[in-house]
């Protein structure tokens, strides 16, 4: 997963139901060498929050990969 990919919520999370749709502004690599999974910040549509939400890929499904 990258930047501008097309993604589906697969984790409910407070104020954000299974399933919603959003599109990936930043991926991050951890830190750490024994982290396995990326930290993306994601904007949700249908979703009244705000602001962006951080998930992390095993979160996250992707529908429409970015070129």
């Amino acid at each position: 997963m990258r930047a501008g990919d097309l993604v589906k919520v697969t984790r409910a999370q407070i104020g954000v139901p299974e399933g919603a749709i959003g599109l990936i502004i930043k991926s991050r690599e951890p830190r750490a060498e024994t982290i396995k999974y990326s930290i993306h910040e994601v904007q949700l549509y249908g979703v009244k929050l705000g602001c962006n939400r951080r998930f992390l890929s095993r979160d996250l499904e992707v529908v429409n990969e970015s070129r």
